[in-house]
């Protein structure tokens, strides 16, 4: 199974923010469909949020010091969730929230325009507030204005992210943190994305976790 395990730029932050004790520890685990309709997508470090998050809570893992190379030198989470539903898997996440972040999807008339000031139609009202971030597949996107609206003004390929031709009525769209941002539940702090895993309702997945630092 081809698999995408990235750390993201605003984990990076969370890292250096625990050096201080400034940062709150990422070890809730979450999964999603990774897109899975119109990807799969790939995980990657301009990433805010996970591309499709599953309708499952997410849990709180067990997290270590662990060795991979030389002694205590990786942090590692093991989590297990149960799927509710039959459906496939094709990302698994860290997060410092138990709470999932806003999200919904994107309303007729789509996104408009390609620039600084694109027009993103949504299917429901936008409750964070202005200058966050969403990301829709692999785009991140500034919310510039509209929030409490359902017509926001974004700017497009956000946080290093590139814009994507298509998006798609339905395509969700989650709010999450870039780095030097912290909205509530919005920090993303590691992103695996892989081909994709068959679940019945009832299947568990256990998932280790680990991140070495070098």
């Amino acid at each position: 199974m081809a698999t995408t395990v990235v750390v993201t730029s605003k984990g990076r932050e969370v890292i250096a923010g625990r050096m201080t004790g400034a940062a709150t520890e990422p070890s809730k685990m979450g999964w999603g469909t990774g897109g899975i309709a119109g990807g799969p997508f790939t995980a990657a470090t301009t990433d805010v949020a996970p591309f499709s998050e599953a309708s499952e809570a997410r849990v709180t893992g067990t997290s270590s010091i662990a060795t991979t190379t030389t002694t205590n030198d990786s942090y590692q989470v093991i989590g297990t969730i149960t799927s509710g539903s039959t459906q496939t898997i094709a990302e698994v996440f860290l997060s410092d929230s138990a709470t999932k972040p806003f999200s919904t999807t994107v309303a007729a008339g789509g996104v408009v325009g390609s620039s600084s000031a694109t027009t993103l139609n949504t299917a429901a009202s936008y409750t964070p507030a202005n200058n966050t971030s969403v990301q829709i597949r692999t785009e991140v996107m500034t919310v510039t204005a509209g929030t409490g609206t359902t017509a926001l003004t974004v700017t497009r390929g956000a946080n290093g992210s590139a814009a994507i031709a298509t998006i798609a009525v339905a395509d969700q769209a989650t709010m999450g943190n870039a780095p030097g941002t912290a909205t509530a539940n919005g920090t993303l702090y590691l992103h695996a994305s892989f081909t994709g895993l068959a679940l019945n309702n009832g299947d568990s997945l256990q998932s280790t976790v680990t991140v070495k630092h070098s």
